[in-house]
């Protein structure tokens, strides 16, 4: 077996065991996002933000974070089951968040450069609860 044989084996072993390090991670963090991060991040989220919600906060923006893309994702959260989430932009109409990977999305398009603030309200065991506001700012 030449020299450059054997480099080449030992280069790809190498190689695999990183790759199945990485996507054991991988898997780890996927699973936590899924399942207990997402009530410690909503915890976190409302105590970091002074926020005095109860059940449901909102995890994307942060507070006074910079959005400088064309389109955003809100990603809000829920400590207990909900059956709706409604976000409203600036005190707008309230609009419905779509679910998915245990959290609560909301696609905003089409907006300018400005000061901005993000509200969210759900619907826990038939009742309505609602957020803090959060402010976020947009440079494009």
């Amino acid at each position: 077996m030449t020299t450059a044989t054997k480099t080449r084996k030992t280069l790809t072993k190498k190689v695999a065991t990183k790759v199945k390090k990485v996507n054991s991670r991988v898997k780890t963090l996927a699973a936590g996002l899924v399942g207990k991060t997402k009530k410690n991040n909503c915890k976190t989220a409302c105590k970091n933000n002074n926020e005095t919600c109860k059940n449901i906060c909102i995890d994307y923006p942060q507070n006074n974070e910079t959005v400088y893309c064309g389109h955003y994702c809100f990603r809000l959260g829920s400590r207990k089951p909900c059956s709706a989430m409604q976000v409203s932009i600036n005190g707008g109409e309230w609009q419905n968040c779509r679910q998915a990977n245990g959290y609560w999305w909301f696609d905003w398009w089409n907006f300018n450069t400005g000061n901005f603030y993000l509200e969210a309200k759900a619907y826990v065991d038939g009742k309505e609860e609602q957020t803090a506001k959060r402010k976020f700012k947009v440079t494009l």
